[in-house]
């Protein structure tokens, strides 16, 4: 049976938060991630940064739909404000320098994230500077993530 989140709906995902010395991880992979820029002395931030990656704006029109879980009556939905579009990565380099590398762990990652992360990279790319980004999906890949922070001069040891 699927898990119901806090509204009722059935949880896209099976990851469980996890909690470690005061923090509170969305799933095991981010606590793995964590622990291993600990363990490699890599100064990082967890969700410490949010970027606005796409603009919000008011429409005017009319736009005859129901509302997106298909329910409701068929009418004008229109004349709407939408806020912007803010992504929070799982890790960053700290949150008081300038952006240089990204995680994004994603054991499985939802339908709209290929989305969210394409517009994230757009976003990236108008910097016009290098920023590394790495979407680890097992232990394996997070070990991979610190082998190549470290060839890049990140961390200590």
């Amino acid at each position: 049976m699927a898990r119901k989140t806090k509204k009722g709906y059935n949880s896209q995902t099976n990851a469980k938060k996890v909690k470690k010395r005061g923090n509170i991880f969305q799933s095991g992979l981010e606590l793995e991630m964590s622990e291993l820029l600990k363990g490699a002395f890599i100064a990082h931030s967890y969700e410490g940064q949010k970027f606005i990656i796409d603009d919000g704006f008011k429409y005017t029109g009319e736009s005859h739909e129901r509302f997106l879980n298909g329910k409701g009556d068929f009418k004008d939905r229109g004349k709407k404000t939408y806020k912007d579009s803010i992504y929070t990565p799982d890790f960053t380099n700290p949150a008081d320098q300038e952006l240089e590398w990204v995680i994004e762990t994603k054991g499985r990652a939802m339908p709209d994230f290929s989305r969210t992360w394409r517009l994230f990279k757009k976003y990236i790319k108008g910097l016009d500077r290098e920023v590394l980004l790495f979407v680890p999906r097992n232990k394996k890949d997070c070990i991979k993530v610190i082998e190549i922070l470290k060839s890049k001069g990140y961390g200590q040891k």
